[in-house]
C-alpha cells in the first residue's frame, strides 16, 4: 500500500486527524418564524462549543497523532483516574462489564490503552473486531479518527477482519504518534496481532 493510500483520513498538512461527522445537523420541526433562528443560532452555538472542546489540549481521549505512542497501542498511565475514567467509557462493552474494568484499572489490577483506526482507503462499510484482554468490540471503520480503548492484559490483542463492505478487502490504518500505518487489505476472517506495550 503507498503512503498516499494509507495516509487517506488524514490531514497531510498538519498530521491530524479529521473529524469527519462530528458535528450534528441542524434541523428543525418548525417551518418557519422565530423559532428557527434561535434553534439555527443555538445548534451553531452548541456545535462550535463541540467543536472548541474536542480541539483543546485534553488529552483523555486522543484526538491527535501527538497524544499517541509510537507504537500502534497507546497505554494510559495508570495514576491518570481522568484519562483512565474516559477510556473505560469508551469501551464499547455493556456498562456492568465497562464499570468492572474501570475499577480494576484503578486498583492496579488490570491497564488500558487505546488504539486508533481509520478506514485506509474509501469507507465503504468495512468492519473488524478487535479482542483484547479476553473482551470483544465491534468496529464499523470510517474515514473518521476513532480511539478505541482496550484492556492490557497479558495476552495478545488481535484484530479480526469480518465484513468487507465494498470489495477490494478490509481495509484499516493504525494511527501513532508518526502517523498513520496502513495495513494491506484483510480478506473476511483474517486475523492479526497487535504487539501491546
Amino acid at each position: 500500500m503507498s503512503h498516499s493510500q494509507s495516509s487517506q483520513g488524514f490531514s497531510d498538512q498538519n498530521r491530524e486527524p479529521q473529524f469527519a461527522g462530528l458535528l450534528p445537523a441542524i434541523t428543525s420541526p418548525l417551518a418557519s418564524g422565530p423559532g428557527i433562528a434561535a434553534f439555527t443560532v443555538a445548534g451553531i452555538l452548541a456545535a462550535i462549543l463541540a467543536l472548541a472542546e474536542l480541539s483543546s489540549d485534553d488529552t483523555r481521549v486522543p484526538m491527535r497523532f501527538a497524544d499517541l505512542s509510537d507504537s500502534a497501542v497507546t497505554p494510559i498511565d495508570s495514576t491518570d483516574a481522568t484519562s483512565i475514567k474516559a477510556a473505560a467509557a469508551n469501551l464499547r462493552l455493556a456498562p456492568a462489564v465497562r464499570a468492572q474494568i474501570e475499577q480494576d484499572v484503578l486498583a492496579g489490577r488490570r491497564r488500558i490503552g487505546w488504539i486508533v483506526f481509520t478506514d485506509s482507503m474509501d469507507p465503504d462499510g468495512d468492519a473488524i473486531v478487535v479482542e483484547a484482554g479476553g473482551l470483544v468490540q465491534n468496529v464499523l471503520l470510517s474515514k473518521a479518527w476513532m480511539p478505541v480503548a482496550v484492556p492490557l492484559d497479558d495476552g495478545p490483542i488481535t484484530i479480526t477482519a469480518v465484513r468487507d463492505g465494498g470489495g477490494g478487502g478490509i481495509t484499516l490504518a493504525l494511527a501513532t504518534r508518526q502517523g498513520p500505518m496502513g495495513l494491506r487489505a484483510l480478506v473476511p476472517g483474517e486475523k492479526i496481532e497487535v504487539a501491546r506495550p
